[in-house]
């Protein structure tokens, strides 16, 4: 007996109907989609900004040894 919360109030969602059953499964997947949006954004945000500090630092030793074949 599975028994779900809509604004505050409870369900069996054994009662439901077929087209109510379609509806929770669906709501079920977009919720999931949500989360997994969400997980790889943090994901790639993360990988964005080790990228960014990793180009960052390239190019500062890249501008130091500019400077020493400058010289």
């Amino acid at each position: 007996m599975a028994i779900i919360t809509i604004d505050d109030k409870e369900y069996e969602a054994d009662n439901f109907t077929e087209d109510q059953q379609n509806m929770l499964r669906e709501i079920k997947i977009c919720s999931d989609e949500v989360n997994r949006a969400a997980y790889i954004n943090k994901v790639l945000d993360v990988r964005s900004r080790a990228l960014v500090t990793a180009l960052s630092k390239s190019l500062e030793d890249n501008d130091d040894d500019q400077t020493e074949m400058d010289v």
